[in-house]
């Protein structure tokens, strides 16, 4: 998902410049600092990192509706 909006802006005059150091959660969009890494969840050999518990619930809920 985060591919096809980077894509989007790109295509409308936006450029996103990602930090170092960042983490991306697939369920809200956040991007966040790698050091606030408290919420993971390993779904088919892969690493998700969340922002919030909350984000972590929904993505261990239905997995390929946010990576699908």
């Amino acid at each position: 998902m985060r591919k096809k909006l980077k894509s989007f802006l790109k295509t409308v005059g936006f450029h996103i410049e990602e930090e170092p150091n960042t983490l991306f959660d697939v369920v809200c969009g956040m991007e966040f600092p790698a050091t606030n890494a408290k919420h993971l969840s390993v779904h088919k050999g892969d690493a998700y990192y969340f922002c919030s518990e909350s984000c972590k619930k929904h993505f261990d809920s239905d997995p390929e509706k946010y990576i699908g």
